[in-house]
């Protein structure tokens, strides 16, 4: 399957925010330069963020159609629960996956590669 450049450009977007929402980032920790990510592991990191945005989407709308605050919080360990299987079901553990979306965010060659990678599927 062919993947937009639309849901390449949200990728990119998404990638430092699903970190958050993974609830593992640390705001004030900045990936060193020299990070190194494997072909292999940039892989494994699109298919975790490609389940990680369908996950964020399917659960705005949930969460927009709660009044419950008992219940939204629910909903939203519910979906940190799955993202985070995501992200393991993809290969990665969090810490992981937090890296190579910080590298991401600090390496415009990094950046390249992925949009590179994007394209080709």
């Amino acid at each position: 399957m062919k993947i937009t450049k639309t849901l390449a450009v949200l990728l990119l977007a998404f990638a430092f925010g699903s970190t958050a929402a993974l609830g593992q980032a640390d705001p004030m920790h900045q990936a060193p330069a020299d990070v190194q990510v494997s072909d292999q592991q940039l892989e494994q990191f699109v298919e975790a963020q490609v389940a990680i945005i369908e996950i964020q989407q399917d659960y705005t709308g949930r969460l927009q159609e709660v009044e419950d605050p008992e219940r939204a919080h629910e909903l939203q360990v519910q979906a940190n629960d799955e993202m985070t299987e995501a992200v393991t079901d993809a290969g990665l553990d969090v810490e992981s996956f937090n890296s190579i979306a910080m590298a991401i965010q600090n390496s415009p060659e990094l950046q390249q590669r992925l949009t590179l990678l994007l394209e080709d599927r």
